[in-house]
């Protein structure tokens, strides 16, 4: 899975954009990713934190990062509107 087109914030594994924090390793296919409506949960990174690939200081920074964002402009990350049903 590529990363949303819009991207706010990019570290070495993580990105925050549109849809929230992605990975950024495509190999991943997304089973990462956490969604916009899910960055104010805590353990976030529970799954992950026993995975060998997984840096937590670049996925702290990109909680940070996301949280900061939606308080500052919440409606980045509402999807676009394209009239088609």
């Amino acid at each position: 899975m590529t990363l949303h087109r819009d991207i706010y914030w990019l570290g070495r594994q993580w990105a925050v954009t549109g849809l929230g924090i992605q990975a950024v390793d495509k190999k991943l296919d997304g089973q990462f990713d956490i969604g916009v409506s899910r960055i104010w949960e805590d353990d976030l990174a529970a799954p992950m934190e026993s995975l060998d690939w997984f840096d937590a200081a670049d996925f702290a920074n990109a909680v940070a990062a996301a949280r900061k964002r939606a308080k500052e402009r919440p409606v980045v990350f509402q999807p676009t509107s394209t009239g088609e049903r």
